[in-house]
């Protein structure tokens, strides 16, 4: 049974109640539908304005939903395209590498992972899908720190704090900016045990029409079977598995990522 007594749940049937009304409604309206006290309604509104979810109309007196709602609706539904365009690719790529396949978007400071398929052989790297794991350890978060416009990967870069997890985790912003250059040059990520002992992993961004990245593959192996020139081997299978993706996303695609 869901429980609609907390601030959440309230805050959530606010929403729920705006969305039925795309000519907005006033604080009365909305409270009378939520079965809300007009004074918890008027505070948790304008709550929902403060953080982009609601607009407020100071003419006619109207809340309607903000752009936020509308940006994470979209993240949701191409990040759901992405998915499912990405799948197949990735299986074939796991197949002829022998290695597993991450795909990763980035929230924030972070990428996040959304699928993962594992490659054939017995010892293969795991990942938690919906996990997120700071940018500057994953050549996925490398991959699309790279290719975001400069000031853009300059803002990013400011607010992160490059906190160690291994002996090899990059921690020095100038070094850090060095190795991303690098990736932009050559058009793909590395990380050599940076997030993981015993980890080795290649990417390369999914970008748009506008050659933003959208997400980033990558290769995954243990260190034991996959030398660094191994993965380089790779590189190619790689770059042509992102094409192929990349083909077959609508070209308005573009993912709104949170900042």
């Amino acid at each position: 049974m869901k429980n609609r007594d907390g601030m959440l749940a309230k805050g959530l049937s606010l929403l729920e109640t705006l969305g039925g009304h795309p000519e907005g409604a006033g604080v009365s309206q909305v409270a009378q539908e939520t079965s809300l006290p007009v004074s918890t309604t008027y505070r948790l509104l304008n709550e929902l304005v403060d953080w982009g979810f609601a607009t407020f109309d100071r003419e006619t007196r109207r809340y309607h939903l903000g752009l936020k709602v509308f940006e994470l609706s979209s993240r949701v539904s191409l990040t759901r395209s992405l998915s499912e365009t990405a799948l197949p690719v990735m299986r074939r790529l796991a197949e002829s590498t022998g290695e597993s396949a991450f795909l990763g978007v980035r929230t924030g400071t972070d990428a996040l992972l959304v699928e993962r398929v594992a490659g054939p052989g017995r010892v293969q790297v795991n990942g938690v899908i919906g996990g997120r794991t700071p940018l500057h350890r994953l050549a996925q978060g490398k991959a699309i720190l790279a290719f975001l416009p400069k000031h853009e990967r300059e803002e990013v870069i400011d607010r992160m704090t490059l906190e160690p997890e291994t002996p090899k985790t990059i921690t020095d912003k100038e070094i850090l900016r060095r190795d991303l250059e690098t990736t932009r040059k050559q058009g793909w990520a590395m990380v050599d045990e940076e997030n993981e002992e015993g980890v080795r992993a290649i990417a390369a961004p999914v970008t748009d029409a506008r050659d933003r990245p959208l997400a980033a593959i990558a290769i995954a192996a243990p260190a034991f079977r996959s030398s660094v020139r191994d993965l380089k081997a790779h590189v190619p299978l790689l770059l042509e598995a992102v094409r192929e993706i990349e083909l077959q996303l609508p070209p308005s695609s573009e993912l709104v990522t949170s900042s």
